[in-house]
C-alpha cells in the first residue's frame, strides 16, 4: 500500500528527542517524522517512516556521535532496528528482530548498538551493526526510561544503568568467552533521594572513561564503581555555606571538552579539571526555564534545546556564555483555517496571541496579526474575512487583501464570558461563550460594522442539555446538536438537533429534531446557491459508519444514506472540501465524492495516514485539488505533507440500507421573543431646563391628585367602611393585587420547607456526629466536679468493641499458664506439706502461690498491677514477639478491666451528684418556705422583715453530661426552634387543656384543703384573730359586760397568737440551722468523694503510665537490638558482596591478561610482517629499479599530510586499512568522516601513474604501487593493534585498582561488621533500668530480687567513670611494678643458673681431671706409641694429593644427603604449621560465628520454657528449703522441750505427791530420727 507521503513542514518539535547525527548534524523529532538540521550550512532534511521498506512509525530515535548515522525501531510488535544514513538519507543496515517492544537505543562512539527491551525481562541488547549480528542479550528486570542509560568512550564501553523506582546505578561490563558473550554486573550504587528531581539527565560519563553524576543540589561527584560509593567532586557555593537553606531542583549535566556543564532553570556553570580539582570556567546568567537539555559533539559545539524544537549555540564572551538562536522553532497552534479565494498556497493559524497566514511548501510567514488572548477562529466560506474570538469576549474582524497583507476591519466588545467556539456565515456570526450562552452577531460590510445583536436566553439549553457542537447555514439557522444527559464531558455526543432561526419581528423559533443515532461529529457542505437543500453529515457513536442528511429551506431533516466506511477503528471526527476526510486513532482516509467505480458519492476511499500510536486529531483537511494534507493534533501540532496520486489503493466503502424518504420527525417547537441588544442600549436623549421643569410641574400635579384621592378614600371608609364604598374598589377587585397576594403565600411556604429541611439537615448531621463519636466508644471522656470546690476528674474512654484481631494472634502464647491456674485443685494445694502449729510456733509464715501476670485473682485489678512481683523488670522478655504479647495482652487483661473497675466508680459518683444535687435543690425550697414564713412572721409581729440569702444551686456543667458535649442546642440554631410547641388555638379546646395542666389541679387542691382535709397549725397561725363587731361601733366606756368578756377573750386570743408566731419563729431558726448544714453535709460528702476518687484516678494513671513506660522501654531495647541486626546482616550481605566481586574482578583480571597476552602476540606478528615488508621493498624491489632507488624510496616513505587526531581508534584504523587492502569482500561499507575519504582519494592520488619516475617502467610502478600500499595497511594496522593494547593495558590497571578498593572496602567492612557485633553484645548485656518513685521510696528493677538491692546506692554516671579512672590508673600502675618485679626475678633467676652453670662445669672438670690422672693406656694404644714411626709412615699414603679431598666431598656428599632430609622434614613441619594455622583461622571464624549464633540463640531463645523450668527448679528449691528448715526447727526445739518437762516435772514433785511415769498412749513416740539428732 503507497500511502507515503513527502513532508513539507512541521510547526513544533520534542525538545527532549534532539541528538546528534555525526559532528556537524543536529536531528529532532516529532512523532513519526525526523527533522536534520546540517549547522555549517543551515540544510534542512525529513524522514518520515510510513511504510514496510522505510519502517512502521518511528519509536525510539537516536543518533550516532561520531559518524552520520541514526537508528529507530518499530511501533509494530517484535520490530525490527533500522539504521539509515546522513544525508543519501538510505538504509545502511537492519538488525534482527530480538524482542517485543524497545524502550530505548544508544549508540556507543564505534560500532555497537544498545537497545533495551520491554516488558516483562526488559533485557540490555547489545548489537554490532557493521556485522548485523547480536551480541549478546541481559534481562534486567529494570523500566528504563530515555537518558537512563550511559555508555563509556572505550572499544568495549561500560553500560550504567539507573534504576529510578529503587534509586540505584548498575554497571555492568561485557565479557567474552570463546564466542560466547555476557554482560556482567561490576557494581551497584545507591543514589538516595537527593537525585530524585535531577533524575532524567544527572548523569554522564567523562573524557576521563569517569562516570559523574549530580544531585538536587547541584553538588557534583563521582562515582568510585569499585567501592559502591559516590566520592563528592565539586559543590556550588550556596551548597558550601548553608546546605540546610537550599530548595531542591532538578539539574543537568553534560560533558563538554574535557570538563562538565552543570545547568538548571536559572543559570549554567561550566567546570572543567585543573592540579586534580574542578573549577569554574564560565558561567551562563541568563534564564534556562525554556531549556530542555544541553548537547554536546565532537567538533567542540554545545547546543540548546529549547521549548518547540527552538536550538541555541553556546557562545562565549570572556567569562560568561550566551545563548544565540541558530535554530528558530514555530509555536503551538490552536486551530487553522483554509482560503479557497487565493491563488497562493497558504493556510492560516491561530496562535494564542495572535493569527498568521503561512505559506505551505515551506511553512514560512506570510502575514502576521497581532492579537492578545485569542482563542477561536472562524473564516468566511467564500470571501476573505476572518473573525477571532478573545479570552475576554472581543470579537475581531479582519479582511485579506493577499496572503501577505491583513487589516483589522472592526472590533466588537461583548459584555459575555470568553469566546469558546464560533460560526461565521453571510451577515451573521454565532459564537458560545465559556458560561455555554449561545450570542448572535449581526455584520455589515458597507460600511463594516458588527453589533451585538442579541444573546439566546434558553434555560432548558443552557442548564439542561449538553451541547455536542453548533453549525450556522443558511437562513439564517442555527443547528445545535445536544444531548439529554447533561452529564457527559467534551466531546461527547448527540442524540437530537435543535434548529433555531430568528425573524424580523423578533421572535426566536426552536424546532427539535430526534436523530436516528447518537454521533459524535458533524460537517455541513455549504451549498452553491440560496436556499437549496443543505448537506450534513453526521459520525455515528463507536462505530466506522458515517450518515448524510439533507435540510430543506423549510427545515426538514431527510436521512437519505448511510455509508460504513473502511476504518479499522471508531471514526472520531470528519472534514469536507472536495472529499470527505474521516480520521480515527487508526489514520485518515479520504471518500471520493466522484469516482469512476461507483456512481454513488462517497463509496470508494482510500488511507492517505496510517497511525500505528493512537493520537487525537482536531482538525484535518485536503486542500488545493487534494494536493497537500494538513493535520492538527490535541498537543497543538501541525504538519502539512504533500500527498501522492491518490488513484491507487482505493478501498470500496459498504453502503447500509435507510428507510425510504425518512424524514426525522420533530418532537417540539417552542418560539419566544427577545430584546435586541441595540433596543436595550439605546442612547438617552438630552432634556432641556425647559423640558425639566415641565417634568417638575407634572410631578407635583400627580402629587397633589394622590393627597385628594387619599383624603377621599379616607372620608368615604369613615363613612361607609372597608366593606363599601371606594375603598372596596381600590383594593379587593384587581386581580394583580390577588396573584401577588398568592406568589407571596408561594413564597413564604418555598421558605419555610427551606428552613425546616435546614433544620432537618443540621439534626441529621447532629445525629450522624452523635453516633460516629460514640460508635467505637462505650465512654467519652467526661467529668465529676465538685460542688463550690474546684476538684474534677475523668473517666476512662473504653472501645465498644476491641480490635480482637492482633489479640488473636497471641491469645494462646503463654496458654500453659492459665490451664495451669484454672485446673490447680485443692487437693494440689493441700498436698503441698506444711505443718501449722510448728510454724505457728517458730513464726514462719505460710507460703503463698507465684501470681500470674495477665490472671487477676483478687477483687481489685488495680492492687494485682501494683503487685511488689509485678514491679520488676523482666528479664526474660527480650524478643518482639513476647513485647507485642505482653502489650496486647496488658491492655486486653489488665489496662480494659483497670478502666472499667474505675468507670464504676466514676457511674457511682456521678449518680451521687445526681442525688446531692436533688438533695440540695429540696433544700433550697425547704429554705425558701422556711425564709418566707420568717418574712411571714415578722410581718405579723410587726417586726422588720429581711432579703432571703441568695442560695447556691448547683447544676451539672456541660463537660459533666454527654449530650451537652456532644449536642447543640436549639438556642444555637438561627432558624426556626423545631422542639418549640406549636402555637395552640384556645378556642374550643382550651377548656380540656386547662384540666390537664398542673397549675389548675394544685390551685384547686389547695381550695378544697381549706377545711376538707386538715388544717396545719403553722398555717392557722398566720391567720389574725378577727375583731369584733362592736370595737368598730362603739367606744371602750360604752362596752358592756358581755361585750367586755368578749373583748378580754379576745386580747387572751391575741396574746396567745402572738406567743405562738414567736414559737414558730423560733422553729424556723432552728430549721433553718438544721437544713443548712443537712445541704452542708451532702456538698462535703460529694466533695470528699471527689477528692477520693481524684487520687484513685491519679493511682490508677500511674499505674498505666507505669507499665507503658516499660513497655516503651523494651520497645526501645529491641528496636536497637533489631537495627543492630540488621546492621550486621547488611554488612554480611555487602561483605559477600565484596567476595563474589573480588572473585568476578580476578577471573576478569584473568581474562583481560589473556587478551593483552593475545593482542601482544598479534603486535609482534604484524611487527615482523611490517619489517618483512620493509625489507621486501629494500631487498627485492630497489635491485629491479637500481637507477631510481633514491626516488622510489621517497616515494616509498611518502604519505598523506593528515592530523595525527584523524586515526584516534582502532575501528577507524583497521577500516581505512581494510579499505587499502587489495582484496575487497562484498560487504557494506562504513560510513567515515570526510578527512578519511580525503585521505583515501590522496593515497589514490599517489598511486597515479602521473607520479612514476621517467626511467621506471609500468609494471614496476605497480608492483611499487601495491607495495606501498600493503606498507601503510600494514602501518594502520600497527597503530589499531597499538591502540588496542593500549586500551588493554588501561582497562587492566583500571581493574588493578578496583580490586584494590575492593580489597580496601572488604576491610572497612570486616570492620564495621566486628565493631557492630561488639556493639550488639553490649546492647544484648546491657538493659536500661526503670525508676519507680512511689511514696519517698526508691525502687531498682532489674535482675534479682529486691532485697539484693537493699543496700545499693545510686551513684551519677560522673562519679562511677572518676571511680573507674581511678582504678584504671592505680590498675596500671600496679601492673608496671610487677612487670618490674618480674624483670628484676627473672635477672636473678638468671645469674643464679648461670653460677649453677659454672659449678657444674668446675664439678665436670675436675671429675675429668681425676679420670685423666686415673686413666690406664691399652695394649693397642701402647703399640701404636711403641711402633710410632711405621704408623706416622702408613698415615703418609693419606697425604697423596686428592685423597683428602675425595674424603672430603665424600663427608660432604653424606652430609649434603642428610641436610636434604632434614630440610624435607623441616618443610613437612612447615607445612603442617600452615595447615595448623589455617586450621585455627577456621576454628577462629567459627568460634566467631558460634559466639554471634549464640547470641542471636539467646535473643531466639524460647523464654517460656526457660521460664518454666526454672520455676519448676526454684519450687522445688523452695520445698528442700521449707523442708531443711522445719527439721532444723523441730531438731532445735525438741531438747529444750524435753528440758522444759523435766523442769515441770521437778516442780510438781515439789508441790505434789509423787506419781507413777505417763502411760505410754499419753504421749506419742519420738521418732527415731529425732531423738538420734538431739546432742
Amino acid at each position: 500500500m503507497n500511502i507515503s507521503s513527502t513532508i513539507c513542514w512541521c510547526n513544533i518539535y520534542e525538545s527532549s528527542s534532539i541528538q546528534n547525527v555525526g559532528p556537524n548534524v543536529l536531528g529532532l523529532r516529532q512523532g513519526n517524522l525526523l527533522k536534520f538540521m546540517q549547522m555549517p550550512t543551515g540544510a534542512v532534511s525529513y524522514f518520515r517512516a510510513e511504510t514496510v521498506a522505510t519502517g512502521l512509525y518511528i519509536n525510539n530515535f537516536t543518533g550516532h556521535n561520531r559518524f552520520p548515522l541514526f537508528a529507530f525501531d518499530e511501533t509494530v510488535l517484535s520490530p525490527n532496528i533500522y539504521i539509515y544514513k546522513y544525508p543519501e538519507l538510505t538504509k545502511f543496515a537492519s538488525l534482527p528482530k530480538s524482542q517485543l517492544t524497545y524502550t530505548l537505543l544508544k549508540f556507543s562512539e564505534l560500532d555497537l548498538l544498545i537497545a533495551v527491551g520491554g516488558y516483562p525481562n526488559y533485557p540490555i541488547c547489545v548489537f554490532n551493526f557493521r556485522t548485523n549480528t547480536k551480541i549478546l542479550e541481559h534481562p534486567t528486570f529494570i523500566i528504563t526510561k530515555n537518558f537512563s542509560l550511559a555508555l563509556s568512550n572505550g572499544n568495549s564501553p561500560a553500560i550504567v544503568q539507573y534504576d529510578k523506582k529503587d534509586m540505584r546505578i548498575l554497571c555492568y561490563e561485557m565479557c567474552f568467552v570463546e564466542k560466547d558473550a555476557y554482560l556482567h554486573k561490576v557494581s551497584e550504587v545507591q543514589m538516595g533521594k537527593n537525585y530524585f528531581k535531577s533524575a532524567s539527565h544527572f548523569m554522564c560519563f567523562g573524557d576521563d572513561n569517569g562516570l559523574y553524576v549530580v544531585n538536587d543540589y547541584g553538588q557534583f561527584s563521582q562515582i568510585d564503581i569499585a567501592c559502591f560509593a559516590v566520592t563528592s567532586r565539586w559543590s556550588p557555593t550556596y551548597v558550601n555555606e548553608n546546605d540546610s537553606e537550599m530548595i531542591t531542583r532538578a539539574h543537568a549535566l553534560t560533558a563538554y571538552k574535557m570538563g562538565f556543564l552543570i545547568a538548571n532553570s536559572s543559570s549554567a556553570i561550566y567546570i572543567k579539571k585543573k592540579a586534580g580539582n574542578f573549577t569554574v570556567e564560565w558561567t551562563i546568567d541568563e534564564g534556562l526555564h525554556n531549556v530542555e537539555l544541553f548537547i554536546s559533539n565532537h567538533n567542540g559545539e554545545l547546543y540548546a534545546s529549547r521549548e518547540f524544537g527552538d536550538i541555541a549555540q553556546v557562545v562565549l564572551e570572556e567569562n560568561e556564555g550566551k545563548l544565540e538562536q541558530i535554530v528558530a522553532s514555530g509555536k503551538a497552534v490552536l486551530a487553522f483555517r483554509t482560503f479557497t479565494c487565493f491563488k497562493e498556497e497558504c493556510v492560516l493559524v491561530l496562535y494564542n496571541d495572535g493569527i498568521a497566514m503561512l505559506d505551505l511548501p515551506n511553512g514560512k510567514t506570510l502575514s502576521e496579526v497581532r492579537i492578545p488572548m485569542t482563542c477561536a477562529i472562524c473564516a468566511h466560506r467564500s470571501n476573505t474575512y476572518v473573525i477571532v474570538g478573545t479570552i475576554d469576549g472581543n470579537i475581531v474582524l479582519i479582511n485579506f487583501e493577499k496572503p501577505t497583507v491583513a487589516n483589522i476591519m472592526y472590533q466588537l466588545q461583548c459584555e459575555t464570558a470568553a469566546v469558546f467556539a464560533m460560526d461565521f456565515h453571510d451577515n451573521w456570526l454565532v459564537f458560545q461563550d465559556q458560561a455555554k450562552g449561545f450570542n448572535i452577531v449581526n455584520i455589515e460590510y458597507r460600511p463594516i460594522k458588527m453589533s451585538h445583536y442579541f444573546s439566546i436566553k434558553d434555560d432548558h439549553l443552557l442548564k439542561e442539555v449538553f451541547v455536542q457542537s453548533f453549525l450556522l447555514v443558511e437562513g439564517p439557522r442555527l443547528l445545535v446538536m445536544i444531548s439529554r444527559d447533561k452529564r457527559l464531558n467534551p466531546p461527547g455526543h448527540a442524540e437530537e438537533m435543535w434548529i433555531f432561526n430568528w425573524t424580523k419581528d423578533r421572535r426566536l423559533h426552536r424546532r427539535e429534531l430526534s436523530l436516528p443515532n447518537s454521533y459524535v461529529s458533524f460537517f455541513v457542505q455549504p451549498p452553491m446557491g440560496r436556499w437549496v437543500n443543505i448537506e450534513i453529515i453526521g459520525v455515528v457513536k463507536d462505530s466506522t459508519i458515517f450518515d448524510q442528511f439533507v435540510l430543506n429551506e423549510s427545515s426538514e431533516l431527510q436521512w437519505i444514506a448511510s455509508i460504513k466506511s473502511a476504518h479499522y477503528g471508531h471514526i472520531t471526527g470528519l472534514g469536507l472540501t472536495k472529499h470527505l476526510l474521516t480520521w480515527g486513532v487508526d489514520g485518515i482516509m479520504v471518500h471520493f465524492r466522484q469516482h469512476k467505480r461507483s456512481k454513488k458519492p462517497f463509496m470508494m476511499s482510500r488511507f492517505v495516514t496510517l497511525l500505528f500510536t493512537p493520537q487525537c486529531l482536531l482538525r484535518a483537511r485536503e486542500c488545493y485539488n487534494s494536493k497537500y494534507l494538513i493535520v492538527l493534533s490535541a498537543e497543538n501540532v501541525l504538519w502539512v505533507a504533500r500527498l501522492p496520486s491518490l488513484a491507487d489503493n482505493v478501498r470500496e466503502n459498504e453502503e447500509l440500507p435507510v428507510p425510504e424518504k425518512y424524514i426525522v420527525q420533530q418532537t417540539k417547537m417552542v418560539s419566544a421573543l427577545f430584546v435586541p441588544h441595540s433596543v436595550k442600549m439605546e442612547v438617552k436623549d438630552e432634556f432641556t431646563p425647559a423640558d425639566l421643569l415641565k417634568r417638575d410641574k407634572i410631578r407635583h400635579m400627580i402629587q397633589d391628585f394622590s393627597a385628594k384621592v387619599t383624603a377621599l378614600i379616607d372620608y368615604d371608609i369613615s363613612v361607609t367602611g372597608k366593606s363599601k364604598g371606594i375603598f372596596k374598589k381600590f383594593c379587593y377587585h384587581y386581580k394583580w393585587l390577588e396573584a401577588l397576594t398568592e406568589e407571596a403565600h408561594k413564597l413564604c411556604t418555598l421558605e419555610r420547607e427551606s428552613l425546616m429541611l435546614a433544620i432537618k439537615d443540621q439534626s441529621r448531621i447532629r445525629d450522624w456526629i452523635m453516633t460516629f463519636v460514640t460508635r467505637d466508644a462505650i465512654n467519652i471522656n467526661y467529668k465529676v466536679r465538685s460542688i463550690c470546690a474546684e476538684a474534677n476528674f475523668e473517666s476512662f474512654s473504653l472501645v465498644r468493641k476491641p480490635n480482637m484481631m492482633i489479640f488473636d494472634k497471641y491469645r494462646f502464647y503463654d496458654l500453659e499458664d492459665h490451664m495451669r491456674f484454672s485446673v490447680m485443685s485443692a487437693d494440689e494445694i493441700e498436698e503441698e506439706p506444711t505443718y501449722p502449729e510448728l510454724m505457728e510456733e517458730a513464726g514462719v509464715k505460710k507460703a503463698t502461690r507465684d501470681l500470674k501476670l495477665y490472671v487477676v485473682e483478687g477483687p481489685s485489678v488495680y492492687d494485682h498491677i501494683m503487685a511488689p512481683q509485678f514491679q520488676l523488670q523482666n528479664k526474660f522478655t527480650v524478643t518482639s514477639n513476647q513485647i507485642f504479647n505482653d502489650n496486647c495482652k496488658f491492655s486486653y487483661y489488665l489496662a480494659d478491666p483497670l478502666k472499667q473497675e474505675f468507670n464504676k466508680h466514676f457511674h457511682e459518683a456521678q449518680q451521687l451528684k445526681r442525688e446531692t444535687i436533688d438533695n440540695v435543690l429540696n433544700t433550697n425550697v425547704v429554705l425558701s418556705k422556711i425564709y418566707d414564713n420568717m418574712n411571714i412572721m415578722l410581718r405579723l409581729l410587726h417586726m422588720e422583715t429581711f432579703q432571703p440569702p441568695e442560695l447556691t444551686a448547683p447544676s451539672l456543667a456541660k463537660d459533666e453530661v454527654i449530650k451537652s458535649i456532644m449536642e447543640v442546642d436549639d438556642s444555637e440554631v438561627k432558624a426556626i426552634n423545631r422542639r418549640r410547641r406549636k402555637t395552640i388555638d384556645t378556642g374550643g379546646k382550651r377548656g380540656r387543656l386547662l384540666l390537664w395542666t398542673p397549675e389548675f389541679w394544685a390551685r384547686a387542691l389547695i381550695v378544697m384543703m381549706d377545711g376538707v382535709i386538715e388544717k396545719l397549725w403553722e398555717e392557722e397561725i398566720k391567720k389574725d384573730v378577727p375583731i369584733p363587731e362592736f370595737v368598730f361601733k362603739k367606744q371602750p366606756h360604752e362596752y358592756s359586760l358581755e361585750d367586755q368578756k368578749i373583748y378580754r377573750a379576745y386580747e387572751e386570743a391575741v396574746q396567745l397568737l402572738e406567743e405562738d408566731r414567736r414559737k414558730y419563729l423560733r422553729i424556723l431558726h432552728e430549721n433553718e440551722g438544721k437544713t443548712l448544714q443537712l445541704k452542708t453535709k451532702h456538698i462535703l460528702k460529694l466533695n470528699q468523694r471527689v477528692a477520693e476518687l481524684m487520687l484513685l484516678k491519679l493511682k490508677y494513671d500511674f499505674a498505666l503510665s507505669q507499665n507503658l513506660v516499660r513497655m516503651l522501654n523494651l520497645k526501645t531495647i529491641n528496636h536497637v537490638r533489631d537495627k543492630l541486626r540488621e546492621q550486621i546482616n547488611g554488612y554480611r550481605s555487602d561483605y559477600n558482596k565484596l567476595n563474589d566481586y573480588i572473585k568476578n574482578y580476578s577471573y576478569l583480571l584473568e581474562f583481560w591478561e589473556a587478551t593483552m597476552t593475545d593482542v601482544r602476540s598479534r603486535l609482534e606478528a604484524q611487527q615482523a610482517r611490517d619489517r618483512a615488508l620493509e625489507r621486501q621493498f629494500r631487498g627485492n624491489y630497489l635491485n629491479t629499479v637500481p637507477h631510481a632507488s633514491h626516488e622510489m624510496t621517497k616515494l616509498f616513505k611518502k604519505r598523506p599530510k593528515l592530523s595525527n587526531k584523524l586515526f584516534s581508534t582502532s575501528l577507524i584504523c583497521s577500516e581505512v586499512a581494510y579499505k587499502l587492502g587489495l582484496k575487497q569482500t562484498n560487504r557494506t561499507p562504513f560510513p567515515m568522516p570526510k578527512e578519511i575519504n580525503d585521505f583515501l582519494a590522496y593515497v589514490a592520488d599517489n598511486d597515479a601513474s602521473k607520479h612514476c619516475p621517467p626511467q621506471v617502467d609500468a609494471k614496476s610502478w605497480d608492483a611499487f604501487v601495491k607495495l606501498r600500499r600493503q606498507k601503510i595497511e600494514s602501518e594502520l594496522r600497527l597503530k589499531g593493534i597499538g591502540y588496542q593494547l593500549i586500551d588493554s593495558q588501561t582497562y587492566m590497571n583500571s581493574l588493578t585498582n578496583d580490586i584494590a578498593s575492593l580489597k580496601d572496602s572488604k576491610a572497612i567492612t570486616q570492620k564495621k561488621i566486628e565493631d557492630t557485633i561488639q556493639l550488639y553484645l553490649e546492647a544484648m548485656r546491657n538493659m536500661t533500668l526503670q525508676l519507680t518513685l512511689t511514696l519517698g521510696q526508691v525502687e531498682v528493677n532489674i535482675k534479682g530480687t529486691p532485697k539484693s538491692m537493699e543496700n545499693c546506692v545510686l551513684m551519677h554516671v560522673d562519679d562511677i567513670n572518676d571511680v573507674n579512672r581511678m582504678i584504671k590508673d592505680a590498675g596500671l600502675k600496679k601492673i608496671k611494678a610487677m612487670q618490674r618485679v618480674a624483670v628484676f626475678r627473672r635477672q636473678v633467676i638468671f645469674k643464679e643458673w648461670e653460677h649453677k652453670l659454672y659449678k657444674a662445669n668446675i664439678a665436670y672438670l675436675k671429675y675429668m681431671l681425676d679420670a685423666i690422672e686415673k686413666c690406664k693406656v691399652t695394649i693397642e694404644f701402647l703399640n701404636i706409641l711403641r711402633n710410632w714411626d711405621k704408623v706416622k709412615a702408613e698415615r703418609q699414603k693419606y697425604m697423596v694429593a686428592g685423597s683428602i679431598e675425595r674424603i672430603m666431598e665424600q663427608k660432604m656428599s653424606i652430609f649434603r644427603r642428610q641436610i636434604e632430609r632434614v630440610n624435607i622434614k623441616i618443610d613437612l613441619v612447615k607445612e603442617k604449621t600452615l595447615e595448623i594455622k589455617r586450621r585455627n583461622h577456621l576454628i577462629d571464624a567459627k568460634i566467631e560465628r558460634l559466639k554471634i549464633d549464640v547470641a542471636f540463640q539467646n535473643s531466639q531463645r524460647d523464654v517460656i520454657l526457660e521460664q518454666r523450668r526454672d520455676r519448676e527448679q526454684r519450687e522445688r528449691m523452695e520445698q528442700i528449703k521449707t523442708h531443711r528448715q522445719l527439721l532444723d526447727n523441730v531438731r532445735k526445739h525438741y531438747a529444750h522441750v524435753l528440758e522444759l518437762q523435766t523442769i515441770l516435772e521437778l516442780l510438781r514433785l515439789r508441790t505434789y505427791p509423787t506419781l507413777g511415769p505417763p502411760l505410754p498412749q499419753c504421749h506419742p513416740p519420738v521418732p527415731e530420727y529425732i531423738v538420734n539428732s538431739v546432742p
